[in-house]
C-alpha cells in the first residue's frame, strides 16, 4: 500500500530496517527494470534527509504557529483566513509528529541495537502512516475548499453569501477534518506489524549482511524485531492513494486556479474599460475612487498569495500522484525501485510545502505582514538588537581611544 508521502513504501510502506541492509539476502534487488536509483537514496537518506527534515520540521512548526497566532487576530478573521488556520493547524500538527519519526527512523544510533525495532516503536510507526495519510487528505481538502471559496468571492457569483459567512467557514473546515478522517479510515488495515528473527551479537548489536564474514556461526544470536508490513494483496490501496488522494484533488485544483485566473483576468478587463467610461465622474469625486481602487488592489494581492499557495500544493502534490498511477498500473518491481527511491525527496518536498506559507503571507500580504510585527514586536527587538550593537562598537571605539591615548 503506498501512504501518504510520510509513510512507509516497501509495496505501500518502507521498511525502515532496509537503510542497514539487514533484511534477508531475498529482500535485496540486483538487477533494475526502471531505475537505478538505489545509490542515490541510500546516500541521500544516511547523510542528508535526516538533518534536512528535522530542521524543516522545527521551522515549520514556529512558522505554523506564527500563521495560526496572526490569522486569530481580531482584525484578521476573515472566512478565508479561517481555511488558512485550519489549514496550518494540519500543517503544524504533521511537523510536530514529523520531529520523533525523522530522529528515530532517519537519525539512528550507531551501533544499532535489536531494541530500536520494538513492539512500541512498530506501533507509532503504523499511528504515523496512518495520522500522516488523514493529516494530508485534510490539507488537500482544505485547500480546494479555499480554492472553490476564492472562486466564489472573485466571480462574484450568488453563492458569496454563503462563502462569505464565517459560522458556515467554520462548520465546513470542521466537517472537512471529520470526512477526511472517515475517508481514510478503512486504509488502516491495510498495515500490519509482523515479527522477524534478526541475527545479531551476544550484546544486541544487529549484525549487518556485509558484516556477517567477521563473526562465526557461534557467535550469532536471533532476537526478535517487529516491523511494519503491506496487508493489500489486491492492490486496492495503492488505488485509492494515488487516484483518490492524490490525482483527483490535483485535478480540482488545477480546474480551480485556471477559474480564478481567468475571472482575475475578465475582472480587470471589466475594471479597465469601466475606468474609461466613467473618468470624468471619477475625476470629480477623487477620494472614493482613490478608496475603491485600493480595495480591489488588496483583493488582487490576497487572490495572487493565495494563487501561490495553491500552485505550490500543486508541484508537490502532482508527482506523487503520477508516480502512485504508474505504480498502480506496473506494479511493485516500479514500486520499489522507482517511487521507494524518491520517496525521501518526496517528503522533503511535502515538508518544504507545508512550512514555507509562512514566507509567502509575509512576503504578499501587507496586513499579515504588519499584524505579525505588531503581535511579536520585531521592530522593538531589531531596534534593541541594533541599539545594543551600536552602544558595543561605540564602547570598544572609545577603548581603543583610551588605549591609544595612555600609549601616547
Amino acid at each position: 500500500m503506498v501512504t501518504d508521502r510520510f509513510g512507509y513504501r516497501t509495496s505501500g510502506y518502507e521498511d525502515y530496517t532496509d537503510m542497514n541492509h539487514t533484511l534477508p539476502p531475498t529482500f535485496e534487488m540486483t538487477n533494475y527494470s526502471y531505475c537505478d536509483l538505489e545509490d542515490f537514496r541510500t546516500h541521500y537518506q544516511k547523510h542528508i534527509h535526516g538533518y534536512l527534515s528535522l530542521t524543516v520540521c522545527i521551522f515549520g512548526s514556529l512558522a505554523n504557529i506564527f500563521n495560526i497566532c496572526v490569522l486569530r487576530t481580531k482584525h484578521m478573521r476573515s472566512p478565508t483566513n479561517y481555511i488558512l488556520t485550519g489549514l496550518a493547524i494540519a500543517d503544524l500538527l504533521v511537523m510536530l509528529e514529523y520531529i520523533p519519526f525523522t530522529i528515530h527512523r532517519n537519525l539512528p544510533p550507531n551501533p544499532l541495537y535489536y531494541s530500536h525495532f520494538s513492539y512500541s516503536w512498530a506501533i507509532y510507526y503504523k499511528f504515523h502512516a496512518s495520522f500522516t495519510l488523514i493529516l494530508h487528505f485534510i490539507a488537500c481538502c482544505l485547500t480546494i475548499l479555499l480554492a472553490i471559496w476564492r472562486y466564489v468571492f472573485v466571480s462574484r457569483l450568488q453563492a458569496s453569501k454563503i462563502c462569505s459567512d464565517e459560522t458556515t467557514t467554520v462548520i465546513c473546515i470542521m466537517l472537512t477534518y471529520l470526512a477526511c478522517s472517515l475517508v481514510c479510515c478503512p486504509m488502516i488495515p491495510f498495515l500490519k506489524i509482523i515479527t522477524y528473527e534478526q541475527r545479531c551479537d551476544r550484546t544486541g548489536i544487529i549484525i549487518e549482511n556485509k558484516d556477517s564474514y567477521k563473526y562465526n556461526s557461534s557467535e550469532f544470536y536471533n532476537y526478535t524485531i517487529y516491523l511494519l508490513s503491506p496487508n493489500d494483496p489486491l492492490k486496492l490501496s495503492v488505488w485509492v492513494y494515488s487516484v483518490l488522494l492524490k490525482l483527483v484533488p490535483c485535478a480540482l485544483l488545477t480546474v480551480l486556479s485556471y477559474k480564478i485566473i481567468s475571472a482575475l483576468i475578465e475582472t480587470r478587463r471589466r475594471r479597465l474599460k469601466l475606468l474609461g467610461c466613467n473618468m470624468e465622474a471619477m475625476e470629480k469625486n477623487t477620494k472614493s475612487h482613490t478608496i475603491q481602487l485600493y480595495k480591489e488592489n488588496q483583493s488582487d494581492r490576497t487572490t495572487k498569495m493565495l494563487l501561490a499557495v495553491l500552485i505550490l500544493f500543486l508541484v508537490t502534490e502532482f508527482p506523487q500522484g503520477i508516480l502512485g498511477q504508474i505504480s498502480a498500473l506496473k506494479g511493485d518491481v516500479f514500486l520499489k525501485e522507482c517511487y521507494n527511491s524518491l520517496g525521501e525527496i518526496m517528503d522533503i518536498l511535502a515538508l518544504i510545502n507545508s512550512s514555507i506559507n509562512f514566507i509567502l503571507y509575509c512576503t504578499m500580504s501587507r496586513q499579515f505582514r504588519v499584524t505579525f510585527e505588531e503581535m511579536f514586536r520585531i521592530k522593538a527587538i531589531t531596534n534593541w538588537f541594533y541599539m545594543k550593537r551600536t552602544s558595543n562598537r561605540n564602547l570598544q571605539e572609545e577603548h581603543a581611544v583610551e588605549t591609544k591615548t595612555s600609549l601616547v
